[in-house]
Order: C-alpha cells, then structure tokens, then sequence
C-alpha cells in the first residue's frame, strides 16, 4: 500500500493521472454505447458493430496507460521499441476488445463473468507488453504485486459484465470497467523495479511521440465510432453526451500534447509545418515567429540554425539531411551539440502520407549521467586512476598495434599492514598519495592503472625506459608518506616483463605478476624482471600445491623423529618431530622444498595441525618423561588458535603439557609480537615449554629474549659449525650460552656432528644437544627401539661413517 502510494504522489502527475483516469472514461462509455448497438441489430451487421468496438476498446486501455506512463517520473530516464509498442495495440484489441465483444453473443451471467475476466487479464497482458517495450533500463517486477494487480483487472471487469448495461446500470458498468484498468495498471506499476542501464543509447523521445500521435489517431476512431453508433437514428440526449464526452477527449489530449516532456513538430508531406507543442520553443530557444503551424519546414531550420549560431553552410546540411530522413522507412534518431553545451535529441519519424513526426528532447543530464557512469566503469574512484578493465582494454590496443609493450606492475609493500594498525580510512589517504606520486615519477605519455588494492601497473610510453622507470618508482617509494598525521614508510616492489616474442597479453600480465612475485619473495622493495623458466617454475609450484592438498587427504606426511640427549650425561631426554613426505611418484620431497610453498599458500595451517596431533599421539606412547619438540610456523600462529589446538591435542592424546615443546623461529615473532606473546603466555600458562629455534639468524634476537617469555633457545648450527676457525662465531656462541644462564633459558646445539662440536658445547655449559654425531631422525618404530636400549649413545652413534654430514 506504501508502495501504491508513492506511485501517485512521487512517482506520477496527478495530472496525467487525471488524465488517463478521463481517457478511461470515455472509453467505457463509448464501447457500452457501442455494444447496445451491437445488440440491437442482426447478422453481418452486428459483427461490424462488434468489431468496432473490440477496436475501441483495445485503443482505449492501451491509449489510458500510455497517457498515464507519459505522467510516470522513475529516476530513470525510460524510452520504448516502437515495434513492441504497436503490437501491444493489437494486444489490447484482441484480448480486451474481442472478449467485451463477445458479451453481445451470450446470455448466460456466468458467460458474461467470465468474458469479462478474460478482457480483465487481457489488459494485464496489453500492460505488460507495453511495459516490455521499455528500453535504457532494467525492469523489474513483485511477484505478488503483478498478481494482485491481475486478480484485480479481471475483478472488477467481471463484476461489470455481470450486470446489464441498461439505464442506471450503465454507469456502474462504466465505473467498474475504468477501475479495472486503472487498478490494475497502477498496482502493476506499484510493483515496478526500474534501474539504469548504463551502455544503452537512452532515448525518451520516440515513444512519446508514438504515445501522443496514436493517441490522436485512437481519439479520431472514438469520434468515428460514436457517429457511426449514432448514425442512422436521431441524436438523443445519451448521443450528445457521448459526443461532448469525445470533444472533452480531445481537449484532454490536446492538453497532454503541450505538457509533454518533449518539444514536437508535424510535418506535412507537402514540407509545412500542420502541428506543435510549446515545449519545442523552451528546447529550441525559438519563439513563436520561428516555429508556427503554415510555415516551411526549412524556414524552421533555418531560424533554429540561426539561433545556435550554426553557419550557412551547416544550416543547409540540417535541411538536406531532414528532407532524406523524411523518405526513409525507418526511424532516424540524431543529436545536436550546442554551443550553450546542451545536447539536443532529434528523432525523425516518417508518416506514410510523406510527413513525418519530429520530436525533440534535452539530453544533457542523460548525455552527463552516461559519462559518469562511463567514467565510473573505466576509472578506479579512490584514486581516479584508470581501473584493471581500462588497463586490460589499454593492453589489448598495444598489441593490436604491435607495438613494443612492456609492463611495470607494482605491489605496495607493508600495505596492509598500515590498513590493519592504522584503520582503512588512513589507508585511502595513502592510496591517493600513491597515486600522485606515482604521476610525479611518469612521464606524460606513460599510462597508470590501479588494479585493485594495493596492486597498480603502468604501461611505459616508451618501452626503453621501463628500467628507468622502475627505478624511479622505487626510489620515489623510500621517501615516507604523511597521511592522517602519520608518517608512513612502506617501500614498493616492482615486477616487469615485456612482450617480446609473445602475442598474447594476458600470458605477459602473468609473466610480470611472477617477476613481481619474485621481487616480494627476495626481500620486497626491488625489481625483477621476467626470466625464462619463471612460468615453468610456476607450473611446478602449482601441481606441488594440489599434490600437497592431496597428500594430506591420503596420507603421504610422516614425522620422523631427531633424539636430543642432555649434557654431559648424554641422557636421551626428547625428541625433535620433523615432517617428511612420500610422493607417489617423486618419492621422498625435502622439506625445504614444500614448507615454504604451504606457507605462502595457507595449507601449512592444516600440516602443522596434522603435524601436532601426530607427535601428541606418538609421545604419548613414551615412556617416563620423555618430551616431543613440534616446529610451529609463523602462519600457524597468526591464522590459527594455536591455544585451541594445542589444549585439544593435548586431551586427545593425554599428554601431559610438560612433554610438548613448541618451536618457534625469530621471524614468527617480529609481526604483532603483543597478540604472539599473549598466546605463548597462555600455552605456557599450561606447562607447554617455548623454545626459540635457529637463535641468533632472525631479527633482534636479543630483544627477544627481553619480551618473550622462554624456556629454551636452540643456537643455530650455523655458528656451532663455523665456531673452529671464526672467532666472532665463538665469541657469540659464549654470549649467547652465559647469557641464557644468566637469564634461567635452556639451551640446546644443533647440528652437533664432531666430538669436537659437543666438546666445545660442554665447556660452554650448553644443556642439551642434538645432531648427526648423536643421533639421526629416524622412524617412530626406530624412535621407541632407541629409548628401550640401555646405551642410548652408544647405538646412536654406532655405524656413523666419519665425515657422513647429510643434513635432516
């Protein structure tokens, strides 16, 4: 009902309401006078009078709602397919007109009821085949709504032909029939979903011009059928009202011709001008001298010409053109550009006498709304910069062209973080720096995309400069931004590949998103360009990928198991798990080959659940005090509840916490240490041991000892192996062991592989160790067989060839 509403008071004239409520009148009372003519006669010339009035009546409900869609303001701008328009006049006629015809034949009440709703859903399909014909939007209807909307036309139509339309009755008859269309029109409308469509060539002009000349013509058939109805008896009171209801017809639309939203000019075949309306003087700027009925279609010209300050020789062109235009069989639609900056649609219809119908209308705000949406469709909004659809656009061209083509794509680095810490508002700010600089470091003819995000892309004017280019852009990117009051520092990396024997631009839109990869993967803030064996690199990575995802689902992951032994007793006192994968048809993956790849990809999360709850499930199997010492990547503990999962673990396999020893690199802890020290807090809460491992490779080693709480660091061999001959890697190797002592931390050597090493390790006073000399990973069966040997050491050394250095 709210809906229904607005349709009368926002989205319709009253005027025209009014008016199409008038047309639907007369109507009414036309085709009832009609019909009793109809049946007041026999045989051939009952069927004439039948079929006058199924024309009637189709031209009359077609005629009401197109006078009331002329009154139907949507926020659209609406234009119609003539040929849809003209067959839902023979809609009207056949579906409305012929069933009220029919009611002549029958007798029977029930006959006439349902005639009657057959003429009511008739209107429903004349309505909406009219409302298909709607073009330069999108329509779209209520379910519900349509189907009120139908019940109610065939209603009241067959609420009026169940009555006789005699006497008194006649006007109800009338009235009903006029709700029936009304109702069902404007319900149906209050349905009605309009939207823009942003490619079509919009035009208003045309089917208003058909709506007011048909409606003219349905008006000269009203008058033709009402003296035709009357001819041959004399003219009674009934006669003369229907007659002065035909002239108020008239006037009506005479009134709707000058209210329309378009300026309109009749032409005679003869070239004169035979009818128009005032809104072509407002359109054109002319006045009443310039445009009047009796004058030269050309001397019209002429004085519009003149008017928009065309010169001779264009004002001469107009009227060749109109005088073609009017000999065509078809449509001919043009605009004029004004030198005021309005835009002006011309639409020529030709008429079959030789004239022709020329309406007119301001497509300016139309003209402007396409631009926008134009500009909105090819231009990122944010930064203006031109979008992914333009760049792709802009590409094509290139290689059409067979231009040399090389392209600078750009990834921004540290981005989301700033997005994360600082909020997406102070985010924009940044992109819109980005953006200006990026304009600063190219040249005039060098084009600039955004992609989406914090990925943009040029295409060099001059495909010699690309490197220079880049560089510009990196080094303009290290100076810092200010946005929001914040200074910000986040560096670019910058990935290029040209088209050099390659015909296809999305295969170097990939080559430069791997260049560009590449350049993050080596330490961000760089460049690299395209090389040869990058995409088959890429192809490898991929299938690795899926064969990862299925190894998890079919088992290929196993955990082999490092034993680590206190010093100096030598006492087996844990186990390191460490993941290896079994390729069906690669055999044995190294580890350093598929983590990171899991990593970058997200699937390490699944790994390392799997990982956990595997060594969980294996140690709880050991025997005393034994403990498992499980790696945790640093996507683990940003995208996972490493809490959640470790409790659970824990549960499942009843393992006690003091067992499980959780591994973690430097790295892991650089981004949002708070949130990561929170979690390692909370695990150690529960009696799981944090052990930092690889420690003095990462970042700040030292500051981490400060803000983390630890039980643990494991030296990286890296300085154990180097220890002999360098004597900063001794001295650290001192530092980082007295200062663990000082601190309560455990420590551990890795990679012992001499009896020199684990010396070296004791006299530093290191705790425990682990290594080759010691002992190699090994299987879980193998694992168990150790701990039940009495000289643990003894066996895991026994067999070790001197000099045997395979890594893990």
């Amino acid at each position: 009902m709210a809906a229904f509403g607005q349709n009368f008071l926002v989205d319709h004239s009253l005027g025209f309401v009014a008016t199409a409520l008038v047309v639907c009148a007369i109507m009414a009372a036309i085709v009832l006078t009609v019909l009793d003519r109809a049946s007041s006669v026999e045989g051939g010339r009952r069927y004439k009078w039948m079929a006058v009035s199924a024309a009637v009546a189709g031209l009359g409900v077609w005629t009401t709602h197109f006078v009331a869609m002329l009154g139907f303001r949507p926020d659209v701008i609406l234009g119609y397919d003539p040929m849809v328009t003209i067959v839902s006049v023979f809609v009207g006629i056949l579906f409305v007109g012929l069933p009220l015809a029919a009611t002549v034949l029958v007798h029977s009440r029930a006959a006439r009821m349902a005639l009657g709703a057959i003429a009511g859903l008739g209107v429903g399909a004349m309505h909406f085949t009219g409302m298909s014909a709607l073009q330069g939007c999108l329509a779209a209807y209520d379910p519900l709504v349509t189907l009120i909307s139908l019940f109610a036309g065939a209603g009241f139509f067959a609420a009026a032909m169940s009555m006789k339309p005699r006497g008194k009755q006649r006007l109800a008859v009338a009235a009903l029939m006029v709700l029936g269309v009304c109702f069902l029109h404007f319900i149906a409308i209050a349905g009605l979903t309009l939207s823009a469509a942003p490619a079509a060539e919009v035009w208003i002009v045309e089917p208003v011009t058909l709506s007011a000349f048909v409606a003219l013509a349905a008006l000269m058939i009203f008058i033709t059928a009402f003296i035709l109805a009357v001819n041959g008896e004399k003219l009674d009171a009934s006669s003369r009202a229907a007659a002065a209801d035909a002239a108020e017809h008239l006037r009506v639309l005479s009134a709707a011709l000058q209210n329309m939203s378009n300026g309109l000019v009749m032409v005679g075949p003869d070239g004169i001008i035979t009818l128009h309306n005032e809104r072509a003087y407002e359109l054109l700027g002319i006045g009443p001298n310039e445009l009047r009925s009796g004058l030269a279609l050309s001397s019209f010209l002429d004085n519009f010409g003149h008017k928009a300050g065309w010169d001779a020789a264009r004002i001469d062109r107009v009227i060749d053109n109109h005088t073609v235009w009017m000999r065509r069989s078809t449509i001919t639609r043009v605009e004029h550009h004004l030198a005021d900056g309005r835009v002006i649609g011309v639409a020529c219809c030709p008429m079959a006498d030789g004239g022709a119908i020329l309406t007119y209308d301001d497509m300016t705000e139309a003209r402007q709304v396409q631009a926008t949406i134009t500009h909105m469709a090819y231009h990122d909004a944010l930064t203006g910069l031109p979008n992914r659809r333009s760049f792709q656009d802009a590409l094509n061209a290139r290689f059409d062209s067979a231009k040399p083509t090389t392209i600078v794509m750009i990834d921004l680095d540290r981005f989301k973080a700033v997005n994360d810490t600082l909020g997406h508002p102070v985010g924009d700010a940044l992109l819109i720096q980005v953006a200006d600089r990026l304009r600063a470091c190219c040249d005039p003819n060098d084009l600039i995309f955004r992609l989406g995000g914090d990925e943009l892309a040029i295409l060099p004017g001059d495909d010699e400069h690309s490197d220079t280019l880049a560089r510009r852009v990196v080094e303009g990117f290290e100076r810092p931004f200010t946005a929001d009051k914040h200074r910000i520092s986040i560096g670019c990396s910058v990935g290029l590949a040209t088209a050099d024997d390659v015909d296809d631009p999305d295969l170097v839109v990939r080559q430069a998103d791997l260049a560009l990869y590449k350049a993050k993967k080596n330490g961000r803030n760089r460049i690299e360009r395209y090389e040869s064996g990058m995409m088959e690199d890429a192809v490898k990575r991929r299938y690795l990928e899926m064969d990862m995802v299925r190894a998890l689902k079919e088992g290929q992951f196993s955990l082999n198991y490092q034993p680590l032994f206190n010093l100096p007793t030598r006492e087996l006192v844990g186990f390191e798990a460490l993941i290896r994968w079994t390729h069906p048809t690669l055999g044995l993956i190294s580890p350093v080959d598929f983590i990171p790849l899991a990593e970058e990809t997200g699937l390490i999360t699944e790994i390392g659940e799997w990982v956990l709850n595997e060594a969980c499930r294996e140690a709880s199997r050991w025997p005393g005090e034994l403990y498992v010492s499980v790696n945790v990547s640093p996507v683990q503990l940003h995208k996972t509840d490493m809490l959640r999962q470790v409790t659970r673990a824990l549960a499942e396999h009843g393992l006690t916490a003091q067992r499980l020893e959780l591994e973690l690199t430097e790295t892991a802890m650089v981004d949002d240490g708070r949130r990561i020290n929170a979690t390692l807090t909370a695990l150690r809460s529960l009696g799981v041991r944090i052990a930092m491992d690889d420690f003095g490779t990462g970042y700040s080693s030292l500051a981490h000892l400060r803000e983390f709480d630890l039980d643990r660091i494991k030296i990286d061999r890296s300085f154990i192996d180097s220890a002999p001959d360098d004597v900063s890697s001794l001295a650290v190797l001192r530092a980082v062991t007295m200062m663990a002592k000082d601190l309560s931390i455990a420590t551990t050597g890795e990679g012992v592989e001499s009896e020199e090493q684990l010396a070296r390790l004791l006299d530093l006073g290191c705790g425990t160790a682990q290594g080759y000399l010691l002992g190699r990973p090994m299987t879980a069966e193998a694992a168990r067989a150790l701990m039940q040997t009495s000289d643990a050491m003894q066996q895991a050394v026994a067999g070790i060839a001197p000099g045997e250095l395979a890594r893990a």
